[in-house]
């Protein structure tokens, strides 16, 4: 196996500027998390309003459960013993208050973490810390590195175990997501113009009979007038029989309330220029002002939800 170094970058652009540079051969963002939804970040620097990144492809997704943790210091010795714990919240959508909580966490004044973070352990944070501050920043390691540099106890991050664990603050609280089946979808980058091969690992089907099914992310910007525009390039994939798995928007900043669309569609483009998926991208230039392909990958949430 080729030995290859990891570097993390602190903001979004920084991973999209490293492939596009192919000083990466790859790079890892999130795209969605089961609980939040979409990251916004994400999906601006897909759009791409400037060209910053014109050779970037999703080349691959990934899925990674994740387990939040509120960390921090405690105000006197020894370690807190909460009774919160994580679980489905259909059933019990609003947890039972624990006063031994209350109390032990009465100490912090401000939470810091990543905006995303928070979205996702808001019934924790309005049971148990509903008039603590909330600071953003860019990642929920970076809010556990600010709280070990403040001199009291009165700064908590929602992190995780592992970042606790590095920068010596104690687990306040385990399990502080809303669902227990929190997850976000990572979507894997790569230069279409670099020398860097996609990972055989990419391409494996990961489905028992051996076939793969495919994903595409399509972006696409509407005429103005004609009603009934999006209805009508939607159609294409209907027509094409092709099933759409989602769909965003974000504005074009051309004008005021025109947007930016991205679907994401099952099928895959083939380079050859025929197929299903490219005879419903021809069609689908002729009913938009443009579209632009961002990839085909794996589809991997079959073999992960079948766990």
């Amino acid at each position: 196996t080729p030995k290859c170094s990891i570097p993390a970058h602190i903001a979004f652009q920084d991973a999209f500027a490293a492939v596009q540079s192919s000083k990466a051969a790859f790079a890892v963002v999130p795209f969605e998390n089961s609980t939040f939804g979409t990251v916004v970040f994400t999906l601006d620097l897909l759009v791409d309003r400037e060209s910053n990144y014109p050779d970037l492809v999703v080349c691959g997704e990934s899925y990674l459960e994740v387990f939040h943790c509120l960390v921090g210091r405690t105000s006197q010795d020894g370690d807190l013993e909460g009774d919160w714990s994580a679980g489905p919240r259909q059933a019990n959508p609003n947890p039972k208050r624990s006063p031994r909580l209350m109390k032990d966490l009465q100490h912090i004044s401000t939470v810091y973490s990543h905006p995303a973070a928070f979205g996702q352990c808001e019934k924790f944070l309005s049971t148990y810390l509903g008039g603590v501050a909330r600071e953003e920043v860019s990642s929920t390691s970076r809010a556990a590195e600010i709280v070990a540099g403040e001199p009291s106890c009165r700064a908590a991050a929602i992190s995780s175990s592992l970042a606790a664990e590095m920068y010596g603050l104690k687990l306040l609280v385990e399990g502080v997501q809303d669902r227990s089946d929190n997850s976000t979808r990572f979507f894997i980058l790569r230069n279409v113009r670099s020398n860097f091969e996609v990972p055989v690992a990419l391409k494996r089907a990961p489905r028992e009979d051996g076939e793969s099914r495919w994903k595409s992310l399509i972006s696409f910007q509407l005429p103005q007038e004609p009603s009934g525009a999006l209805a009508d390039a939607l159609q294409v994939f209907k027509t094409h029989g092709m099933n759409l798995t989602s769909i965003n928007s974000r504005p074009s900043l051309e004008q005021s309330w025109h947007y930016v669309f991205l679907i994401e569609v099952q099928g895959r483009r083939e380079s050859d220029g025929l197929g299903t998926m490219n005879a419903a991208l021809e069609e689908l230039g002729r009913r938009t002002k443009g579209w632009k392909w961002l990839g085909s990958w794996v589809d991997r949430a079959e073999s992960q939800f079948a766990r």
